[in-house]
């Protein structure tokens, strides 16, 4: 993925969360994980990154 490719990703994600609001936004967020880490072959790799993720809302 590039820059811009990011870029869009992020602004998109945005708008969607500003859609749907506050309430519903942590109920987005899930959907959207589950459905991103159902796409990962290795369950290691995703096991990292719900550790990273963590890890960085943690601080």
């Amino acid at each position: 993925m590039t820059g811009d490719d990011l870029d869009r990703s992020y602004t998109a994600l945005s708008e969607a969360l500003g859609r749907v609001g506050e309430d519903r936004s942590a109920l987005l967020l899930a959907t959207l994980s589950l459905a991103l880490l159902a796409r990962e072959d290795d369950v290691q790799s995703v096991l990292d990154l719900i550790a990273q993720a963590e890890r960085l809302a943690s601080t």
